[in-house]
């Protein structure tokens, strides 16, 4: 007789800070970020109308939409040549009435952290879409050095990661980059309050990238591995809505539970762990 897996109903509820403003820098504005960008839109626009306090959004990315880019971003022929950062942040802004900025530029933890903030601390969240390990050590680092480790209180900066290979991917969210007890992650048994970084669960995403294919085919665009079956058309658009999602819930319905989901197309399978000390302890002390 198989054990009933009761992890989901003994999950705590993440629970983030109370916070006066809230913003995402999302970090790469391609396959992956292009999509996420419009769901984060529509959380800002109903967390705008429910709760009545600033919310803004940063796109940090230096690359300009090229055909190549359609139909695996979401871009049109007509933007082929704008920056992406540029041409999402004035979509949005235009579309939702929302305050979206932009920095075509590569991500600098000093500088968008709080240059663009103005000098003050609102709560934040790294939206990380990015493709290669540099950019996630990257957002490692500013997390690092920006979260502080009273691991006793709740961050008021947490990192969400998509990433993805063929047809299968991840979302990871997390806020400390220093391995702590499972137990001090939560208050009480029903809320959590922090959680092990991206980067604590997988410390493979700040390793460089091993090579599993010809030298040939790591040198194919992304529109060339869609037709030769080595990229899904769709994937990004999953890793987006599962980052959109854990978002939703984390800071609309407050009914989020989970820190890490794993998903596969091709076998339509999908699977998650839960905010328990288990479960923490298991994805923290596991080898990668």
């Amino acid at each position: 007789m198989k054990n009933i897996d009761l992890s989901f109903s003994q999950a705590a509820i993440v629970m983030p800070m109370e916070y006066r403003s809230l913003r995402f820098i999302v970090v790469g504005a391609g396959g992956t970020g292009s999509f996420v960008i419009s769901a984060i839109a529509r959380l800002m626009f109903e967390l705008k109308e429910s709760q009545a306090k600033p919310i803004e959004m940063l796109i940090v990315d230096p690359d300009v939409v090229e055909s190549g880019n359609i139909p695996r971003s979401n871009f049109c022929a007509a933007e082929v040549g704008r920056f992406k950062a540029q041409t999402l942040a004035e979509r949005i802004t235009l579309a939702w009435g929302l305050e979206c900025q932009y920095a075509n530029e590569l991500f600098d933890a000093e500088h968008h952290l709080w240059v663009f903030s103005g000098g003050f601390r609102p709560m934040t969240v790294i939206v990380g879409c990015v493709d290669n390990h540099l950019a996630r050590r990257d957002i490692h680092l500013a997390v690092d050095k920006y979260s502080g480790y009273r691991s006793s209180e709740a961050p008021e900066l947490w990192w969400i990661d998509g990433g993805n290979s063929r047809s299968s991917g991840q979302v990871l969210l997390g806020s400390n980059t220093r391995k702590s007890k499972p137990e001090r992650y939560f208050t009480g048994t029903s809320l959590c309050h922090s959680l092990p970084a991206p980067s604590i669960v997988h410390p493979d995403l700040l390793d460089a990238e091993k090579s599993v294919k010809s030298g040939d085919l790591e040198r194919l665009s992304c529109p060339d591995r869609i037709r030769l079956g080595e990229q899904s058309l769709n994937i990004n658009q999953r890793v987006a809505i599962e980052i959109a999602e854990m978002l939703s819930e984390m800071f609309l319905t407050r009914s989020l539970r989970r820190f890490v989901s794993y998903f596969d197309l091709e076998t339509g399978t999908s699977r998650s762990l839960y905010c328990t000390p288990d479960q923490i302890k298991s994805a923290i002390s596991q080898k990668k």
